[in-house]
């Protein structure tokens, strides 16, 4: 006795039907997992520029001032401008040194070691009376703060939409950063548009 099967296959349209579908979920998906990779590198920057001012301030209750100014890339630098070094060494007051999570687009392949976050001063009597810590942000373009002199006149990006706001989209231009200590030596910092004499920015504003 022979026993028949009736095979059937898909057809091209149930395949296409099918193949678009796939696009379409992927499309949704897609800008939906690099949103989530963004916000987590955003936190995280908070987080560890935070966890750098604490120090910061831990560090000036012993030594009387703030550390120096810290490059990005600190482990290329000399001690005066690898000042995030003096916050593990020879006091820890931090257990390690945070790596920035957003690469400079202009400087990715520059160097080999890890990027860290930049930190600059101000400065009265000799002292470090005044410090900012700053990442470039999801651009990866540095176009905000200037850790030569943070707290004089315009910044990059000629002082208009320097800082980093997740409301005009998770990948917008500017700077995260975070002013500490006394205030008082900004003159003239415009940042965004606005002029800071003695006063500091709003940390993390955005």
């Amino acid at each position: 006795m022979e026993m028949s099967y009736n095979k059937r296959g898909f057809t091209l349209i149930e395949l296409l039907i099918v193949v678009a579908i796939i696009g379409i979920l992927a499309a949704i998906a897609v800008p939906n997992f690099m949103n989530a990779r963004v916000k987590a590198k955003v936190a995280r920057a908070y987080s560890d520029i935070r966890a750098i001012a604490m120090a910061n301030e831990m560090y000036r209750m012993d030594n009387g001032s703030y550390p120096n100014e810290s490059e990005d890339h600190p482990y290329e630098r000399g001690w005066a401008e690898a000042g995030i070094f003096w916050l593990t060494t020879p006091v820890a007051y931090m257990s390690s040194i945070p790596t920035d999570p957003f690469e400079r687009v202009d400087a990715k392949y520059e160097f080999p070691t890890p990027l860290v976050y930049e930190t600059g001063t101000g400065r009265r009597g000799g002292k470090n009376v005044a410090y900012c810590i700053f990442t470039v942000g999801p651009d990866g373009s540095e176009n905000g703060i200037e850790s030569a002199n943070p707290f004089f006149g315009v910044q990059k990006g000629g002082g208009l939409n320097n800082t980093y706001a997740s409301s005009n989209g998770l990948v917008s231009t500017g700077d995260i950063y975070w002013y500490g200590g006394d205030c008082s030596v900004a003159q003239n910092l415009v940042l965004d548009g606005k002029v800071y004499n003695g006063t500091c920015p709003p940390n993390f504003a955005n």
